[in-house]
């Protein structure tokens, strides 16, 4: 039986996600990898005692200086090298690297998400099911806010753990800055506002999923 271009679309692009997918975690292990490649290069240098001033030493530490220095400023540095009795901002900057991935990892998957409800909803109309697709194209639109929001915050999450980005930051905090007020309830969950936010989103998120993504009937897809 020949599918409808409705259903046709929908095929394709639940294929093209798969593939998305697919080249997104390539792109992330690729990003990771220079990065721990600049790390070791400069660990290197260190353990060589490179003359800081030579060219060398120069273009392997250049690097990674940004991320290392913003170590340093953390908070958490003193603590830590109090604790290990050795320079931490290496192995913070992997710990933060690893915290890092997990996290656009997550906000990633919402993207794939809303991405597969556009399909299920084109497969949905495509097969004569009005009401699923509807359901579907609402919760795309609700998923694809909340994404928003939390690539909003995982701009401001890289500026705050690496140094980077800090124009984007600006701008991101000025959009979800009112937002952030609003879950900022002081007392012991003072300074607790982008956390909570972030909670209330996956929340959000999961619901919205529960709710408007239903299972379409099997024998839709078989047509």
């Amino acid at each position: 039986m020949q599918l409808s271009p409705l259903t046709q679309a929908g095929q394709w692009l639940a294929s093209s996600i798969i593939k998305l997918h697919d080249y997104t975690q390539i792109a992330i292990n690729i990003t990771v990898g220079i990065v721990l490649v600049l790390l070791l290069a400069r660990l290197l240098t260190d353990l060589l005692r490179l003359n800081p001033f030579g060219r060398t030493a120069y273009y392997l530490r250049r690097p990674t200086d940004t991320v290392l220095d913003h170590m340093r400023s953390s908070q958490f540095y003193y603590p830590l090298k109090q604790a290990l009795n050795f320079n931490p901002a290496m192995l913070m900057a992997l710990i933060a690297l690893a915290i890092l991935w997990y996290v656009v990892s997550s906000v990633l998957g919402y993207l794939f998400t809303t991405l597969q409800g556009v399909s299920m909803s084109l497969t949905a109309f495509g097969t004569g099911h009005p009401f699923y697709g509807a359901s579907y194209l609402v919760g795309c639109c609700l998923l694809a806010v909340i994404f928003y929001l939390l690539a909003l915050m995982t701009i401001i999450f890289v500026y705050w753990i690496f140094g980077l980005l800090s124009n984007a930051a600006r701008w991101a905090l000025h959009r979800i800055g009112p937002l952030l007020t609003i879950f900022e309830f002081g007392g012991s969950f003072r300074g607790w506002s982008f956390i909570i936010l972030g909670i209330a989103l996956s929340f959000a998120a999961a619901a919205v999923q529960l709710v408007f993504f239903p299972s379409l009937p099997m024998e839709s897809l078989m047509q």
